[in-house]
């Protein structure tokens, strides 16, 4: 559907109507503390309530204060929700709770932030198609990427995807289209105005390797453009970021993701670029090679648990704190748990 921009206001103040005013409590807010951590914590977290205390449990024995809460992982939701369809796998053991609005109490009790984690542009990347007949993969073949000879990506199976070089990834939806601008504005709006997230956090904001098209900065940049708009008109403050890839030159060239510029110019509050590096010194060297006109000061740092042991996250934490970069950011919740050496590691920060 192409929505004309009168009828996304009449959508916008719909919205409003049958949400209500926003009568959530404050957004919690951790006292400015430098160093900090945070967890990107995936999906399965919300499948059950002893899942999501294990999770609490964690981050909060690291001594991290900020969660990246996954909720929405390809284009389905775990939360209820009037815009994306729900996940193949539901939450149980939560009653007539709403499993999000439940984790987001017990997470601020713990005096912990969550960010909403939305995977934005990835449509699919399991080998079997979704089960549900209405999520956009059935629903709109026509909305994905294009590739340079015009061919949708969309009518790859996940062997062409792999052999093409997405080993991985997935199916992108195209930020161009106006369509998936609109569903996706409309889902984060729904998110924003029913639950009092302390961010929105947006992962694959971006085209996939290799399928870009000329414009496709413009094209992302565009859709950023618009949820920032729609997010400060309907929750001032809330704060904003993305993860991205850690090298800009390589981002915007292969990826359409010119993330200094999003800084630049406001788009987005904060960026979280994924340095998944083996050893200390690669990863420092790859943030202390950004540009001056990169705000460290805005920039999270993300690491694998997998690639570095917790002494080495240590001295990351404490030398990056040093040069102006206010935390860093563990992938992942699940790892933390298999990883050797993280069960029991004690804390990141002082």
């Amino acid at each position: 559907m192409n929505l004309p921009a009168t009828l996304l206001v009449v959508h916008i103040l719909a919205l409003f109507h049958f949400a209500g005013a926003p009568s959530m409590t404050p957004l919690f807010r951790v006292s400015p503390a430098v160093p900090r951590c945070a967890v990107w914590v995936v999906r399965n977290a919300l499948q059950s309530p002893d899942a999501w205390k294990q999770a609490l449990d964690r981050t909060e024995q690291l001594g991290c204060d900020r969660i990246y809460l996954q909720v929405s992982g390809r284009w389905d939701a775990f939360f209820p929700s009037a815009v994306f369809p729900p996940p193949k796998y539901r939450a149980t053991g939560w009653g007539d709770t709403d499993p999000l609005l439940q984790a987001l109490g017990e997470a601020h009790a713990r005096r912990m932030e969550v960010h909403a984690w939305v995977n934005a542009l990835l449509a699919w990347s399991a080998p079997a198609a979704p089960s549900d007949p209405a999520h956009v993969y059935f629903s709109h073949p026509d909305w994905f990427v294009l590739g340079p000879d015009g061919r949708s990506m969309r009518a790859l199976d996940r062997q062409a995807l792999d052999r093409a070089g997405l080993v991985g990834e997935g199916w992108f939806l195209d930020p161009g289209r106006v369509e998936v601008r609109t569903e996706l504005r409309r889902f984060l709006l729904d998110l924003a105005l029913r639950y009092p997230v302390d961010g929105i956090h947006l992962d694959y904001i971006r085209y996939p390797a290799g399928w870009k098209p000329a414009d496709g900065d413009a094209r992302v940049e565009r859709l950023l453009a618009l949820v920032r708009q729609d997010l400060d008109r309907v929750r001032p403050g809330l704060v904003l970021s993305a993860a991205v890839l850690p090298r800009p030159a390589e981002a915007e060239r292969s990826f359409g993701q010119d993330w200094p510029a999003w800084l630049e110019r406001g788009l987005v509050d904060e960026v979280v670029p994924m340095v998944y590096r083996d050893d200390v010194g690669a990863v420092l060297g790859t943030i202390e090679a950004y540009p001056a006109s990169v705000p460290l000061s805005r920039v999270w740092v993300g690491l694998r648990v997998d690639r570095l042991s917790p002494s080495d996250c240590r001295r990351l934490v404490a030398r990056l704190s040093e040069i102006g970069v206010p935390g860093v950011v563990l992938f992942s919740q699940n790892s933390l748990g298999e990883s050797r050496g993280w069960r029991g590691s004690g804390r990141l920060v002082p």
